[in-house]
């Protein structure tokens, strides 16, 4: 069989090359689009960041300012003073706690022997049968 030979109607000739030119039409679109929306997405992220570094620069002239008031304004007398009244405090809860301590010694101690005194009342039949005593054994 030869090329030559074959006899191909001028219609699905047209046809194959209108199909050509469309899909060619097509491609040649795309191109644009994705050149269109790649342009876009470049100027989008230059924006983004142009952005970004002012909101940067505005936090960090913030913080330059924060910073400028924590200095001028920090004491540290008034932290000291607090610190002395704080240990002062607590000088005079640890005498407390010391004599607090002193006092229940002594109570325990008295309860003890009246404890024993009423045992041994108890062992003389001149009292009811309890138990008494038996404070920190």
């Amino acid at each position: 069989m030869n090329i030559a030979n074959i006899k191909l109607p001028i219609a699905v000739i047209g046809v194959i090359v209108a199909q050509a030119f469309g899909i060619i039409w097509y491609v040649a679109q795309l191109d644009s689009t994705v050149s269109n929306l790649d342009s876009t997405v470049s100027t989008m992220q230059e924006e983004a960041t142009t952005i970004d570094i002012a909101v940067l620069q505005t936090e960090i002239e913030a913080l330059k300012g924060k910073i400028a008031t924590f200095d001028n304004s920090f004491d540290l007398s008034d932290v000291e003073e607090a610190i002395e009244e704080l240990e002062d405090r607590i000088a005079g809860l640890e005498t407390t706690d010391a004599l607090i301590e002193n006092e229940m010694r002594t109570i325990m101690s008295d309860h003890e022997k009246i404890g024993e005194a009423l045992s041994d009342l108890g062992k003389d039949n001149l009292s009811e049968d309890r138990q008494y005593g038996d404070y920190g054994r």
